[in-house]
């Protein structure tokens, strides 16, 4: 990873002094180089879990190996940002838990064929569907790093992965206006999962995490021992049980049909742009499962009274989880007297939505639960599992949205919504059934682009998560940028955004692009 960073402030200082984009030496200009170097700084202001400093080079290259073949590649190292503890590293493509506070990614790798009427790509690559801002409906092809979900630009949060993408390119139809016909077909071999942040990190959702302790009542834990045990006992008080909770890797299934496929066909008619998909593979966003154990650590039963002194701990896991999804699609998009209006759809089968795991540990949940089978393991055994049922639930749905831009005296205002409609009962999760969400922007370019002013924000209609982000960006040059803003979160803990109203912050970010 030194040799990449010394390699990569090389490019900066010959992009710097030559020009964008920079032709690498000896390559006889074959292959060009490019990329960024950005740094970002945020200071908590509300208490939240510490994010230290963190500096990011981007590399990508190009290179002509033909007329018709070409290469590319794109890397990606780190140092710093959110992450405790762990070891430096390479990230890899199985893993959803990774703690890598020095990295080193290659987040596209690929060949390119040009032929007359189609194009060919093997190797890791990003893919972009859907025409909606954020987070398209269709848009899920590739994973996301939630690391930091949402200051980092949601494309380069893409993880790139494995995969055989080819286009075809028929001829226009004229007669019928329609124009830009396209044709891909993509093939995923691997199952890839997103990247999600560890319990000490400060974007781990707090939904993800179990009570510290559960309180069994004494009158009923009796009751459920004397049946195991066949005589009655007493019990000094209640039966406080601590929880231990800790994260595991999961490795996704490795088979030929463990792999993903997706097409999208797409055009022009009479001036408006469409697309149709459809996605059968693995679920790109966030999937895990949650995990219980419990242990005996002292049972001690006086003969003479039938006093029994029981101490209970349990062990709670988020495990990677690996679940397949089918998702039908399709967006239109067109301009209507100077504004940009788009629109999409996408329709679901097993789609996983988190749930709230303290609604798993409950007390309506633990009545439940079968604890008669449960306390009899514990005598026999001193362990048993607990089945705690889904984190994350596998639903049918419907997610839709429309949006639309405008330039108007200088000022481009954005509006979209975005609506969730489950197709099947589910208990409570960390979005409603609707969820409607409402997405807002207003930018401002002033002093010849060189200061925009941005305000972006969302809103969730039904149970009032929210958040805001005002900033300011300056350039100097043409590739020199600063920016200040500040992130500002609330809304019920109970929801996708709400629960991480603890972690309010200033944004301080440089970038050099080259």
């Amino acid at each position: 990873m030194r040799g990449l960073w010394c390699a990569g402030l090389a490019i900066v200082c010959g992009a710097a002094a030559l020009g964008s984009p920079l032709e690498v030496p000896g390559t006889a200009g074959r292959v060009e180089a490019g990329g960024y170097l950005d740094g970002l700084a945020v200071a908590p202001t509300e208490g939240g879990p510490r994010e230290r400093p963190q500096a990011l080079l981007a590399l990508s290259f190009a290179a002509a190996l033909s007329d018709r073949l070409r290469g590319h590649l794109a890397l990606q190292s780190a140092i710093g940002g959110p992450f405790e503890g762990g070891h430096p590293g390479v990230y890899d493509l199985v893993h959803a838990f990774q703690n890598r506070p020095i990295h080193l990614e290659a987040s596209e790798a690929y060949a390119e064929l040009r032929l007359d009427q189609a194009d060919v790509l093997a190797g890791v690559q990003k893919v972009a569907w859907g025409k909606l801002d954020g987070l398209p409906p269709t848009d899920v092809v590739n994973p996301r790093d939630y690391h930091d979900p949402l200051v980092r630009d949601v494309e380069e949060a893409k993880i790139g992965v494995p995969m055989l993408q080819t286009t075809w390119y028929p001829p226009d139809l004229p007669r019928l206006g329609v124009s830009g016909l396209r044709a891909t077909l993509v093939y995923l071999p691997i199952a890839v999962p997103s990247r999600l942040p560890l319990i000490e990190e400060r974007w781990f959702p707090p939904s993800a995490a179990p009570v510290s302790r559960v309180v069994l009542s004494r009158t009923r834990s009796e009751r459920l021992i004397d049946d195991a045990l066949g005589f009655a006992v007493t019990l000094p008080g209640d039966v406080v049980v601590p929880v231990a909770f800790r994260t595991l890797n999961h490795r996704p299934p490795k088979g030929f049909g463990d792999g993903g496929v997706g097409l999208r066909l797409g055009g022009s008619w009479r001036e408006m742009d469409w697309d149709v998909y459809h996605y059968t593979g693995p679920e790109t966003g966030p999937d895990a499962d949650l995990l219980a154990t419990l242990r005996v650590k002292r049972f001690s039963l006086d003969p003479a009274t039938r006093r029994l002194d029981l101490t209970l701990r349990a062990h709670a896991v988020l495990k990677q989880a690996h679940d397949v999804v089918h998702m039908t699609g399709a967006d239109w998009a067109t301009t209507i007297r100077g504004a940009a209006i788009r629109a999409e759809a996408a329709v679901f089968q097993d789609r996983a939505y988190p749930g709230v795991a303290s609604d798993l540990i409950a007390p309506e949940a633990v009545g439940r639960l079968p604890l008669r089978q449960i306390v009899g393991d514990l005598v026999k055994r001193r362990r048993a599992a607990v089945p705690l049922g889904d984190l994350f639930r596998t639903l049918d749905s419907v997610e839709w949205g429309v949006g639309a831009d405008y330039l108007v005296h200088g000022f481009i205002p954005l509006l979209q919504m975005q609506q969730t409609v489950l197709l099947e009962p589910a208990p409570r999760l960390l979005i409603s059934d609707p969820e409607t969400r409402f997405i807002a922007s207003v930018r401002r370019l002033l002093f010849q682009e060189r200061l925009e002013l941005e305000v972006r924000g969302l809103y969730a209609l039904e149970r009032g998560g929210w958040f805001v982000l005002p900033r300011a960006s300056y350039r100097l040059g043409g590739n020199l940028r600063f920016r200040l803003g500040y992130l500002a979160l609330g809304g019920s803990r109970n929801t996708l955004v709400g629960q991480f109203g603890n972690n309010d912050e200033v944004v301080m970010q440089a970038r050099y692009t080259f």
